[in-house]
């Protein structure tokens, strides 16, 4: 039997009445709406007025990147003398945008520009040797990494030996050692740099666009050709950060918040056709990007090259971009079934052991599975039990794996601290991933499981953080408008998560497959609500309850406010 993970825990944040007050005065909004702010660290006016109004005045200037001058001084020459740059990314979608940025940019300053992006199979994670003998095969004179490189010493080296400097660009973390010896390295992550240290692959590309344009301006470039416009490429910007689930805050907070203008105008075939497959229309947000264009995008990398996605995304002819955005849409439904035979094979493992079902971190291998999608399933295995997950695909002696982890378990050092049964491995606190011989697997598992154990509570599962009780009469339409401009939402920004007590069914429904349509009513007020993936047999017409939900706005049929619940409880 698979153990269900532990019940939520609600955690009520501290009000700070007095503090919420001076700023509900100051910038005119209801104390539950200042109160938010103040729960984001934003108690002086000041500095909630601009985290309400993000624009672009707001962005640090590119000098602020560590790096930079030393990649303008390879970039600069190279397009005035009409060298050909190559542009190494990465499969996932912060790699592809991040390229296509790239690609677009340099081709608008007049440069001759081929692109190589990793087949996960049998490129693996990168920038490895044979990419950059394939570049310098399509004639690149000059290399640039996105997303990628920061770890890659052997494809830096492989490309200096064929005559290309290489300009890394690149958000993750630096492994320890010597910095990868490329022409220049532009990474926030470097402990030196006053740029914002969060920024996706393609935050880093556009500020690398950015500098790259202000030096050619300079040097009179754009005398005899028209300037490009940056702001075109912030789309791409906003997809691939909020793909890449980085903290939307300071400079990505606004990256984001101009991008989804930029998208709202579909200017780009590409998008517009995605999000038209993908059934979103009008003015996209975060969720939108996040659940539903950027899976599309991943979907090419996961079950095979990634080149389709790119090749959408710079797409000029509509008819084009509606073809490639439906090879994708079928490509994220092959995806899904992969993915839920795995799931469903994974469950029936620690179903039938029971030292999997008392890890603390769940390691599992298997063969045959697709390594392209095992991030994914591990998410869902973390949602379904609580713990972090990581599953490998083992073929001919070698494991490559994925994972995903949840506060309080930072993946990427767990498995820096066992580096020596590693081959490779890289990522974020909450998502990393390692190739290593699967004859070492058992030894990870084992390894992982005893430093969650360590650093995990037991049994105490995952908190629901709530902002504030409320009550339904103070939900209308304008502390909606209100609660909107904290938007766009997402990792370090989330949607406000409030909860209220004696609430009563007025009505129930089961929709879709197992989502429970709902109407609560409290103290002459009523709201729908819905709970995804939820049949509680306790809940009908008449019943008291607690819930914990996100106002959000529903299109669906027409504009309205509706509670999306994350946790029920029965009134005792």
């Amino acid at each position: 039997m698979v153990p269900s993970p532990p019940p939520l825990t609600w955690r009520l944040k501290e009000p700070t009445p007095e503090a919420a007050a001076t700023l509900s005065r100051a910038l005119g909004l209801p104390p539950l709406a200042a109160q938010i702010l103040c729960h984001r660290g934003l108690h002086d006016p000041d500095q909630a007025r601009r985290f309400l109004c993000p624009g672009l005045e707001q962005l640090p200037v590119p000098e602020e990147m560590l790096g930079l001058p030393q990649a303008l001084e390879v970039l600069v020459p190279a397009i005035r003398s009409g060298a050909t740059i190559g542009v190494a990314g990465d499969y996932d979608a912060d790699g592809v945008t991040a390229t296509a940025l790239l690609v677009e940019f340099l081709e608008a300053c007049g440069a001759p520009v081929v692109w190589d992006l990793p087949h996960r199979v049998t490129d693996g994670y990168g920038f490895k040797p044979p990419r950059a003998q394939r570049l310098a095969q399509d004639g690149a004179q000059v290399i640039v990494t996105a997303d990628c490189g920061i770890s890659d010493h052997e494809g830096v080296n492989e490309a200096t030996r064929l005559g290309l400097p290489v300009v890394v660009t690149d958000h993750h973390l630096l492994p320890p050692g010597p910095l990868v010896p490329a022409a220049a390295v532009v990474n926030p992550k470097q402990e030196a740099c006053g740029m914002s240290a969060h920024l996706a692959g393609v935050g880093v590309a556009f500020y690398l666009a950015a500098g790259l344009r202000a030096a050619l301006r300079d040097v009179g470039w754009f005398q005899e050709r028209p300037e490009p416009n940056l702001r075109h490429s912030l789309d791409l910007v906003a997809l691939g950060t909020c793909a890449d689930v980085v903290p939307l805050v300071e400079a990505n907070r606004v990256l984001v918040a101009e991008g989804l203008k930029v998208m709202t105008q579909g200017l780009r075939p590409g998008l517009a056709a995605l999000a038209k497959v993908a059934g979103r229309s009008g003015v996209l947000d975060t969720m939108d990007l996040g659940f539903y264009l950027a899976p599309r995008i991943n979907a090419a990398g996961r079950l095979d090259r990634p080149d389709p996605a790119l090749e959408l995304l710079l797409a000029s002819d509509e008819s084009e971009a509606m073809g490639r955005a439906q090879d994708l849409d079928r490509l994220n439904r092959d995806r899904r079934q992969v993915e839920a035979a795995i799931f469903e094979q994974v469950m029936e493992r620690i179903g039938g052991e029971a030292t999997l079902q008392e890890a603390a971190c769940l390691v599992l291998g298997g063969e045959g599975w697709h390594q392209g999608v095992l991030g994914i399933v591990a998410g869902r295995l973390l949602e379904r039990t609580g713990r972090p997950t990581m599953l490998f695909a083992v073929q001919n002696g070698t494991a490559v794996g994925s994972g995903r982890s949840r506060e309080g378990f930072h993946l990427q050092r767990a498995l820096a601290a066992h580096a020596e049964l590693l081959t490779h491995y890289g990522g974020h606190a909450m998502a990393a991933g390692a190739t290593m011989p699967s004859g070492c697997l058992e030894q990870l598992a084992q390894a992982l499981a005893e430093e969650a154990a360590r650093q995990l509570p037991p049994d105490t599962g995952q908190a629901l953080d709530i902002d504030a009780q409320v009550s339904l009469n103070q939900l209308g339409p304008q502390m909606m408008e209100h609660l909107k401009r904290l938007a766009p939402f997402g990792q370090s920004n989330p949607e406000p998560m409030l909860c209220a007590h004696g609430l009563k069914v007025a009505s129930c429904r089961v929709v879709g497959e197992n989502h429970l349509k709902m109407e609560l009513s409290q103290e002459g007020s009523r709201l729908p609500a819905i709970a995804f993936n939820c049949q509680e047999p306790w809940i009908e017409k008449g019943t008291s309850l607690s819930a914990a939900f996100i106002p959000r706005i529903s299109t669906f049929r027409g504009a309205h406010l509706e509670l999306v619940i994350k946790d029920l409880r029965p009134t005792a």
